[in-house]
């Protein structure tokens, strides 16, 4: 929403990654230092840029260029419904841990409740289509990355510090091409989201993330996805006086039984 909001405005989407990696890389910089930056913090840097692509740099920046051509709606349906869709796929496929049919079931309730609680932002124009691409396309890095970080067993910290690291490579780039916008760009602004994208969605949200997936596997933290639109949607409510339509009260409550039935397995990903 936030992310939306600025590029509608003032930034464009190089000017909030240029942010997001010069915060998050500057403060984690230190921690992969510290670590061992010869071994990319005992990750290997084979697996250390797999992880920094499917959940740094080229991630963020496809979402970017999703959210600049179609609706923050449809990114929220299809990178947050898609995604466990594409880890409990992958999960089956590389790992072997075939899904119940109780997650069968439950992933297409929530999928379809998505739909429905996004559906005021479900419009766009002709340049749509091309966003929507690329919001599956980080729908699938986002679910290689829950996978692999589990199968790798990535530690959190250092896996969080490798990936924002490897991004910092894009600072000259940017810099040479577009980087006097952010001189012009509102103070007040750039603070902000400096602030919201480097610490809160680059460092807090991927290393509790990576946690999740350490602590409950793959499959079973890629289910807490499609929360982040519903709590959007409630947030509005105090926020910004917003009633949720009785079309998005019902998405709520199918993605929350969606849930429910996909977490009703023997969850032996999670034992990994």
């Amino acid at each position: 929403m936030a992310t939306r909001w600025s590029m509608l405005g003032t930034l464009t989407p190089w000017d909030l990654a240029a942010l997001r990696f010069a915060v998050a890389g500057a403060v984690l910089l230190p921690i992969l230092v510290r670590h061992g930056l010869g071994d990319a913090a005992g990750i290997g840097w084979g697996r250390a840029l797999v992880l920094a692509i499917t959940a740094g740099g080229p991630y963020t920046l496809i979402l970017y260029a999703g959210l600049a051509l179609a609706p923050a709606g449809h990114g929220a349906v299809i990178v947050t419904g898609a995604t466990p869709l594409v880890s409990t796929l992958l999960v089956w496929l590389l790992l072997g841990d075939r899904p119940s049919r109780a997650r069968l079931g439950g992933l297409p309730l929530i999928l379809v409740g998505l739909v429905f609680v996004s559906w005021p932002g479900l419009r766009g124009g002709h340049t749509t289509w091309i966003g929507d691409v690329l919001f599956a396309a980080d729908a699938m890095l986002w679910g290689l990355f829950t996978v692999l970080a589990r199968h790798w067993r990535v530690d959190p910290i250092r896996g969080t510090a490798v990936v924002w690291s490897v991004a910092l490579t894009y600072l000259p780039i940017y810099f040479l091409v577009c980087g006097a916008r952010l001189v012009a760009a509102p103070p007040g602004e750039v603070l902000f989201q400096a602030v919201y994208q480097g610490l809160g969605v680059a460092i807090a949200a991927l290393a509790l993330y990576a946690w999740a997936i350490r602590v409950l596997g793959a499959a079973a933290a890629s289910l807490f996805m499609p929360l982040v639109p519903i709590f959007g949607v409630l947030l509005a409510i105090p926020v910004l006086g917003e009633i949720p339509t009785t079309i998005q009260r019902v998405g709520i409550v199918a993605v929350s039984a969606g849930m429910v039935l996909a977490a009703c397995v023997s969850p032996r990903s999670g034992a990994r």
